[in-house]
């Protein structure tokens, strides 16, 4: 294998956050599921949990794979990220049916106080019925396909890490809501005929083809990043393009029109001999579901006879798994390096090399900043992989504190660049310079950088805001709950048909 395509299969990005968020979600529809096969409940087969754990590997893979490393380099890459979770991860996911096993899988106590009544919460429902509609979900993800492959929203994305990562939750939510339809995913009911899902999926080919033709035949590029960014693979940035949107087009086809002739043809299977009334049973509902498990799991009555010391244990182990695993999925979001956050910061030629640095872009504040340099051939452009890079940064007030730093490839994400951590102390004019050496051959390169002090205030991470917003909306959830319990309680009549409804769903 040619060492630049090694280094290529190498260069993966993998998200802290993500794969703890992703294994701790496999973990507890694995826990649900062993405990509904232990019930024998028919709705959850085998590979109904394998369709599942292959679907969060999908988005694992679109989020740390080479295809992530490289999108903001080939175009062709970012929408193979795009077709994974758009077309791939998505129906794979729900296949599993994973609402009822997430909930059986969840803590006891969360299960009782927060998923149950969430999911049999009037709001919720009506706005998640009104989300599934097949109309809804077809405008959402049209919208969302347009709206993120226009070019400034395409560029911010490029251009942002934190953007980019929203791009990713737009387009595997917008595309979960699409596919509910299309999978129906127990113990959901669906909205129109089976029939109506073909005419639904040929009209989100049409959406797709649409967009994916205007990448294939437009004359001008139109995302003008990739033609600033290196061409790292021999092709230019339009046909770079053009292969895009035709990897657009056939996947996504593939991916509407197949599930449409299965359907068609079930369609047409199941008209043969109409089913009588009297032989349709009607799937149950999410509460009936959880109602069926209550009473058929063994453990479940001795959980429900427990005494109120046991309810405070559990509440206390709940809330210490829930402030470790947030703390940690906090911390690791805030504090994971990506190399999304570096932009193209000089692009220069020099004797036989061709080099370009990435740096964090705008004002670099005091500390330690990271740079990364790409060395490329002047005329083939091929990756010189075995060059030796030197950094070196020097301010003029302070020629004593300069010293070079050797770049390698071991800290960096894209195996392809040559990264290395420069300490700039003071606020002011600075010049990164690079020495670049192979096959004999020397050259020296300047980079200007302004540093800054860091703004004054407090710097609240976005993790611990969104962590700190959670705990405020599950505490309020839980107290409204309980109190609106404690006041219909004072009742006698409320007090008895409580009790009875415990009863029978416990």
């Amino acid at each position: 294998m040619p060492p630049v395509s090694q280094a290529v299969l190498l260069s993966w990005s993998v998200p802290p956050a993500a794969t703890l968020a992703l294994i701790l979600t496999a973990l507890v529809y694995l826990r649900g599921w062993v405990l509904m096969r232990q019930a024998r409940v028919p709705f959850v087969p085998l590979w109904r949990a394998v369709s599942f754990l292959l679907g969060l590997l999908s988005l694992w893979i679109a989020l740390a794979s080479p295809l992530d490393t490289f999108s903001g380099f080939v175009l062709t890459a970012h929408m193979l990220q795009h077709m994974m979770l758009m077309m791939l991860a998505p129906p794979l996911i729900l296949l599993g049916a994973p609402v009822i096993p997430l909930v059986r899988g969840s803590p006891t106590f969360a299960a009782r106080e927060f998923a149950g009544p969430f999911l049999n919460w009037r709001i919720a429902n009506r706005v998640g019925d009104a989300l599934t509609h097949p109309i809804v979900a077809l405008l959402l993800m049209g919208t969302v396909m347009f709206a993120w492959h226009t070019p400034r929203l395409y560029e911010l994305a490029l251009a942002s890490s934190s953007w980019h990562q929203v791009e990713h939750a737009c387009f595997f939510l917008a595309s979960l809501v699409f596919w509910w339809p299309v999978i129906q995913p127990w113990p959901s009911h669906a909205r129109w005929p089976r029939w109506a899902v073909v005419p639904y999926l040929l009209v989100a080919d049409l959406e797709n083809t649409a967009l994916s033709a205007i990448l294939v035949f437009s004359d001008r590029l139109l995302y003008p990043s990739y033609d600033a960014v290196p061409r790292l693979f021999g092709f230019s940035a339009l046909h770079d393009q053009a292969a895009a949107g035709a990897i657009m087009w056939v996947m996504g086809s593939l991916a509407f029109v197949l599930p449409a002739i299965v359907i068609a043809v079930q369609c047409l299977q199941s008209n043969r001999r109409p089913a009588l009334a009297s032989d349709r049973k009607p799937e149950p509902s999410s509460l009936e579901v959880l109602v069926a498990l209550s009473q058929r799991l063994s453990f479940a009555g001795r959980f429900l006879r427990r005494r109120v010391s046991g309810r405070r244990v559990e509440a206390i182990s709940f809330l210490l798994l829930f402030a470790v695993t947030g703390l940690c999925l906090a911390h690791l979001a805030s504090n994971s390096s990506d190399d999304d956050n570096q932009v193209l910061r000089l692009r220069q030629q020099s004797g036989q090399f061709a080099i370009s640095i990435f740096a964090p872009a705008g004002d670099l504040e005091t500390g330690q900043s990271d740079f990364s340099v790409l060395v490329q051939n002047r005329d083939s452009q091929e990756v010189l992989q075995d060059a030796t890079v030197a950094l070196r940064a020097d301010q003029a007030r302070n020629p004593h504190k300069a010293q070079w730093v050797r770049a390698t490839t071991e800290d960096s994400e894209n195996k392809l660049l040559q990264s290395a951590s420069l300490n700039l102390p003071d606020n002011g004019q600075w010049t990164v310079d690079t020495a670049v050496e192979h096959g004999g051959e020397h050259a020296d390169f300047s980079l200007p950088v302004h540093v800054v002090k860091p703004a004054a205030g407090i710097s609240f991470p976005w993790s611990y805001v969104v962590l700190l917003a959670l705990s405020a909306i599950l505490l309020f959830t839980y107290l409204r709950r309980h109190r609106t319990g404690e006041s219909q309680l004072r009742h006698p009549a409320a007090k008895t048909a409580a009790q009875g409804g415990a009863a029978n769903l416990f």
